[in-house]
């Protein structure tokens, strides 16, 4: 009983520590590691890297491994991690670096593809950002100019993008990953009908907000009734128009009498005068 206690021990593998996290400021950068300490083990803690309270990885963190993300001064880095507290960081550029750049990633999944928006906040343009995904060549994106570029790429529904950028002093460092989601309001692309006519999109219906009018401009309600008097006359009922036909036959009934109460008078004076 105590050989088979010990065996049954041995054969129950431990749990491993959660790794201890390090961080190192580098020129545009921070440097990120982690390493529990002991040898072996295949335990994953699920990590989500935040910077300015904006997500920019999600991983599976293992015993050991590194990592640098792009930073500007002042960045402030988050590490959660799942069931263990958060460790935070506060990223200030080393003395003697003055190149970093002052660049944010904003990324905004579209109907047509992604849409990346680099905001430099810096005085010169930032070189070398590069965006890799899977299964297309890698986009060398022209430097970045101060101020605000967008960038399209046609990417479909669950592809990753990575996006990164020169390290001073040599290497890459991470400034955005994440996976393209489209919107499920997007309209469906029509499938064309065997006569050639596309037929109905079988998509959701056109934005049903309402259009911008110019003031003073008449607006025309499909299916309104014009009001009587708004073309300056009263249009003709169906009532009016039986009036009219009454009154007419009465008018012609008038003559009709008329003519024959003149033609008997007529006889009767003749009639006179012959005897």
């Amino acid at each position: 009983m105590t050989i088979g206690g010990l065996l049954l021990g041995t054969a129950t593998p431990a749990v491993a520590d959660p790794p201890m996290v390090n961080f190192a400021d580098l020129c545009g950068a921070v440097g990120f590691s982690w390493d529990t300490g002991t040898i072996g083990g295949d335990d994953g803690w699920q990590t989500t890297v935040v910077r300015n309270d904006a997500v920019i990885d999600e991983f599976s963190m293992r015993s050991r491994g590194s990592a640098e993300y792009g930073a500007s001064d002042g960045d402030l880095f988050e590490i959660r991690r799942e069931g263990l507290p958060t460790s935070s960081y506060l990223h200030r550029t080393p003395e003697g670096c003055t190149d970093a750049p002052l660049l944010t990633v904003t990324p905004t999944s579209g109907c047509d593809g992604l849409v990346l928006s680099f905001s430099n906040e810096g005085t010169r343009p930032v070189p070398g950002i590069q965006v890799l995904a899977d299964g297309y060549p890698p986009w060398e994106v022209a430097p970045l100019a101060p101020g605000r570029t967008e960038l399209e790429l046609p990417l479909v529904d669950g592809d990753p993008f990575y996006v990164r950028g020169p390290r001073a002093g040599g290497g890459w460092s991470t400034w955005l990953t994440g996976t393209h989601v489209r919107p499920t309001d997007c309209a469906v692309e029509p499938s064309p009908s065997p006569s050639g006519d596309p037929g109905p999109s079988a998509g959701p219906s056109a934005d049903p907000s309402p259009s911008v009018t110019t003031p003073g401009a008449s607006v025309t309600t499909p299916g309104a009734t014009v009001p009587p008097g708004a073309s300056g006359q009263l249009p003709i009922t169906g009532a009016q128009t039986a009036l009219i036909s009454i009154a007419g036959l009465v008018l012609l009934g008038t003559g009709v009498a008329l003519f024959v109460a003149t033609r008997r008078r007529r006889v009767s004076f003749s009639t006179a005068g012959r005897q």
